[in-house]
C-alpha cells in the first residue's frame, strides 16, 4: 500500500522523469542540450517506461509479478555451488542460495528458512520489555553454530544473528524439509 507521502514522491518523480524524458530540466526548466546523453533515444525510452510504471503503481494498477515455472527446490547440484562463508547472517546466505538457482525457478525467501528454525527448535521467537518481538538462537540452534550479538542500529538495538560455516550446510542439507 503507498502512503500519501511516497504517493506524492513519486508523482514528483514522474513529472521529473517526464521532464528528462521530453528534454528538459526538471530543475529549472531549460531545453536540455541535444549532445546531452539524457537526449539518447534508448535513455529517453528508457525513461518514458519508467514513468509509466510509476503512474501504475501511483494509480494503484497492479504491476505484472515476475512468473515462475518451478517452485524452489534444492537439489544437491544447486546445494554444491552455494558458497559457505565463516559467518553470516540469513538474508546474505539465502541471497547466495538464490543466486545459484535456475533462473526459472521462485527464490527462496530468508523469512521462511527462519520460520522454519523456529519450527524445528533451532530458534525461539522472544519479547522484549518494549513488547517487540524478535527471534533468538535456542541451546540446540548454538550447538550447531547460530550465535547472536546485540548490536546498536538507528532504531535502537536490535539482535543480529549469525550463521557460522556449520549452521550453514546444517541448513542447506535440511532445506528440502521447508
Amino acid at each position: 500500500m503507498v502512503t500519501v507521502d511516497e504517493l506524492n514522491k513519486i508523482k514528483v518523480a514522474i513529472d521529473w522523469i517526464n521532464k528528462l524524458a521530453n528534454g528538459i530540466n526538471p530543475i529549472d526548466g531549460s531545453i536540455v542540450p541535444d549532445s546531452d546523453i539524457v537526449n539518447n533515444v534508448h535513455i529517453s525510452r528508457c525513461l518514458f517506461f519508467v514513468s509509466n510504471l510509476l503512474e501504475d503503481v501511483a494509480n494503484k494498477k497492479s504491476i505484472p509479478q515476475k512468473q515462475y515455472e518451478r517452485e524452489f527446490q534444492l537439489t544437491p547440484e544447486i546445494a554444491a555451488n552455494v558458497s559457505i562463508t565463516d559467518k553470516t547472517g540469513i538474508a546474505m546466505f539465502v541471497k547466495e542460495i538464490n543466486r545459484v538457482i535456475p533462473e526459472n525457478m521462485k527464490p527462496l525467501v530468508a523469512a521462511k528458512v527462519t520460520q522454519w528454525l523456529v519450527s524445528v527448535g533451532y530458534l525461539e521467537e522472544r519479547e522484549g520489555s518494549d513488547g517487540h518481538k524478535y527471534k533468538a538462537p535456542t541451546e540446540l540452534g548454538t550447538s550447531i553454530g547460530i550465535t547472536s550479538t546485540w548490536r546498536d542500529g538507528t532504531h535502537g538495538q536490535y539482535l543480529a544473528i549469525s550463521y557460522d560455516a556449520n549452521a550453514q550446510h546444517f541448513i542447506l542439507e535440511n532445506l528440502f524439509k521447508l
